[in-house]
């Protein structure tokens, strides 16, 4: 991939997003996303035997919450609240 087509992906990405985000089908679907990245809950897991913080689990917790992170800087702001609230 090129420079140039390197940076016009975000941009291809972004418009996909945002139009998907815009049907009442593509906020069910970032709903369901962001219910299963955990965005609303901790990302912490602890042993509750030991209390002590599972370092892996909560890497795992936080990789997989970034994802939703990462695709929801492309929703617009309100279209973002809908889904989010």
């Amino acid at each position: 991939m090129g420079d140039q087509e390197a940076k016009e992906v975000p941009n291809r990405i972004q418009k996909a997003i945002t139009e998907v985000a815009q049907t009442a089908e593509g906020q069910e679907l970032f709903r369901y996303l962001l219910r299963q990245c955990n965005f609303h809950t901790s990302t912490i897991v602890g042993d509750p035997r030991s209390h002590e913080i599972n370092v892996y689990g909560t890497l795992f917790n936080e990789a997989r919450r970034r994802l939703y992170l990462d695709i929801r800087r492309y929703i617009p702001h309100g279209i973002r609240r809908k889904i989010e609230n």
